[in-house]
């Protein structure tokens, strides 16, 4: 299950990115783009969420994935990850 998920999120990724990317090579404005996580949840979701956390350094992490990081590579990282967790979990 971890397994399909995984590269369900990765293909999604990929198909995102691949989007924004003729959505650049176009000069397009939609919301392709420029789409990150706070665009998608709102900024106020984003700003409880970041200052939920003490730690500034977690703070500052949670700053650049939310705001800075393009939603594309999320969903790869996410999917590599649950692939990666995947090959030491065992299924029965």
């Amino acid at each position: 299950m971890i397994t399909r998920v995984g590269i369900c999120l990765s293909l999604a990724g990929l198909f995102v990115g691949l989007f924004s990317g003729i959505s650049k090579f176009m000069e397009a404005t939609n919301f392709w783009v420029d789409l990150t996580i706070s665009k998608m949840i709102g900024d106020n979701s984003c700003e409880t969420i970041i200052l939920f956390m003490d730690a500034a350094i977690i703070q500052k992490s949670l700053d650049f994935l939310i705001y800075d990081l393009p939603f594309f590579v999320f969903l790869i990282g996410v999917g590599v990850i649950l692939l990666i967790i995947s090959l030491f979990v065992k299924t029965h």
